[in-house]
């Protein structure tokens, strides 16, 4: 498939677009530095891009068959990053005629177990209000979109290595959620590229 990956710099984005290239994808790598995405692979391209600023990013998306997010925050000040960086990449897609579409989000807007929404919620939402303020506006954009969507929330991320086993709850809660590795999640992404069950869907994933 041809994949545009946005947020290629980040920890997630990196394994996205590694485990892409060596899946047999042809690969586009969106970032704002281009000389920070320092994979070299002859069916990857990496173009200079800023989500915030829309006329950066409309041919990056035209002609692919997907569109991978995976944006992040710099800090935990105010931040459009997600809301709308997500938004002006669903403004590509569809003037691209481009209909899918995986970003990540995070467990922590809703999290599951009575445990977790008694004590974690509550903290991660004081020391990650702007992050998660943005990122339940994001969800909310990408759920009116026509697109087929599918929204990742993957717990507290690790540097772990890529296992192919995790659990996977579309549209529900996980009845236990700790870690994921980055590795992991590119993983899920890159496997339900084509995967109808999972499009219209907010996926929880975690070990």
């Amino acid at each position: 498939m041809r994949i545009v990956v946005f947020g290629a710099t980040g920890g997630i984005g990196q394994q996205v677009v590694e485990q892409a290239l060596n899946a047999g994808h042809e690969v586009t790598a969106v970032a704002r530095r281009p000389a920070a995405v320092t994979i070299q692979h002859p069916c990857l391209e990496v173009v200079a891009g800023d989500v915030l600023q829309p006329a950066t990013i409309g041919q990056a998306v035209a002609g692919k068959d997907a569109v991978l997010s995976s944006l992040g925050a710099r800090d935990r000040g105010p931040t459009s990053v997600y809301s709308e960086g997500v938004t002006n990449i669903m403004r590509a897609m569809q003037a691209a005629r481009v209909r899918r579409l995986i970003c990540i989000s995070a467990s922590g807007l809703e999290p599951g177990p009575l445990i977790q929404r008694l004590f974690a919620r509550p903290l991660l939402w004081t020391f990650l209000k702007n992050m998660y303020t943005d990122l339940a506006l994001m969800e909310t954009l990408v759920k009116r979109s026509s697109l087929d969507w599918t929204i990742v929330r993957p717990p507290r991320l690790t540097d772990g290595p890529r296992t192919g086993r995790y659990q996977i709850a579309t549209n529900r809660q996980l009845s236990r959620i700790w870690t994921i590795s980055r590795a992991d999640v590119a993983d899920y992404m890159l496997a339900h590229l084509t995967d109808p069950s999972s499009y219209c869907g907010v996926v929880e994933i975690a070990y």
